[in-house]
């Protein structure tokens, strides 16, 4: 496959990944707390094209499919973090090996819950000056990085199992 097909094979399942996350995020989740966040599974498919994907274009996915789930689901305050903190997350995992499921992607899930959780409590320390709320609040949506988790493991094994990355190959030329 020459460079030019290979770029544009990358950028079309970008984009649909990022579409994905977006839908994902805004057409299930449930609102939490009165500051405007709400726990979702779109973070399970940020975590599959930083495991499908090179690494700048899943940052790319990460934050413009949080974002503008974030602008649609009257969120807008939480965007600008959320660009800044869903990129983060997707430094954990890697696209490097065989199959999507691999150890470094499974401990992978469990940093970036746990760091995306620490990350989105200080955003919230940063915004509304109470850290203790913040913390609070954080911690009673510890459920989405676990739900995110749980799904994402599902689809990495149903996926695995096909051999998704041997048939679509998106190695960047």
């Amino acid at each position: 496959m020459s460079n030019r097909n290979s770029k544009v094979k990358i950028l079309a399942i970008a984009a649909l990944l990022a579409a994905i996350i977006c839908s994902a995020t805004t057409s299930f989740h449930i609102p939490v707390g009165v500051n405007g966040g709400y726990v979702h599974v779109g973070d399970a498919f940020i975590y599959m094209a930083a495991s499908i994907l090179p690494l700048p274009y899943a940052m790319m996915v990460a934050a413009i499919g949080a974002g503008l789930a974030d602008l649609l689901s009257g969120a807008a305050v939480w965007v600008i973090p959320t660009i800044i903190i869903k990129p983060i997350l997707v430094l954990f995992f890697t696209s490097k090996n065989e199959k999507i499921l691999c150890k470094r992607n499974v401990l992978a899930v469990l940093l970036a819950g746990f760091t995306g959780v620490m990350l989105y409590c200080l955003a919230e320390y940063i915004m509304y000056g109470n850290f203790i709320a913040a913390f609070y609040m954080n911690f009673i949506t510890l459920v989405q990085p676990v739900g995110s988790g749980v799904v994402f493991v599902m689809a990495a094994l149903s996926l695995d199992k096909v051999k998704f990355k041997n048939k679509v190959s998106l190695k960047e030329a």
